[in-house]
Order: structure tokens, then C-alpha cells, then sequence
């Protein structure tokens, strides 16, 4: 297979090559495509946990900041309750 690479990938592939002489081109494409693969197949985290539950901390403190809803008992909302304020 044959690769075409862009010109920022080639002077990427040029400065790692200058950091690492003796090895190959194909070493270093290699391994990246790997460690790429390793990250996309992981699951996502962060230094608190993972990503759903930064989300969730999130949402929380969201919701901390957002004024109090009003309540409501077990009341639906009719139409006449939507559009009262309306004429």
C-alpha cells in the first residue's frame, strides 16, 4: 500500500525521523497508526473519571447556578395553561 501524505505530515514524519536516525519511515507511520488506534478504541477519561461522569459533575453544577423551576404537583399542562399570558 502506498500512502500520500499532506505537507505538514511529511515534515511531521521528517522531524521525527531527524529525532530517531536509524529508524525507518514505515517504523514511525506504523507506530503512530497504532497508538491512534489504541486511543480510538479506548474509552475516553479525564483526570476525574471518565467523560460520562465529567459530564454529569457538569449538568450538576449547571444546574446549581440555574434559578429554582417552579413546582408543579402532578399537574399536566393544558393548552389554556400554555397560552393564558396570550390573547
Amino acid at each position: 500500500m502506498q500512502v500520500t501524505l499532506t505537507p505538514q505530515a511529511e515534515e511531521a514524519l521528517r522531524q521525527q525521523l531527524a529525532r530517531s536516525p536509524g529508524r525507518q519511515p514505515e517504523e514511525i507511520v506504523e507506530e503512530a497508526l497504532t497508538e491512534l488506534t489504541r486511543r480510538v478504541a479506548a474509552p475516553v477519561t479525564t483526570k476525574s473519571g471518565t467523560a460520562r461522569e465529567d459530564f454529569r459533575a457538569w449538568l450538576l453544577e449547571l444546574r446549581r447556578g440555574a434559578p429554582p423551576a417552579p413546582h408543579v404537583a402532578n399537574e399536566t399542562f393544558s393548552r389554556q395553561m400554555i397560552y393564558e399570558d396570550h390573547d
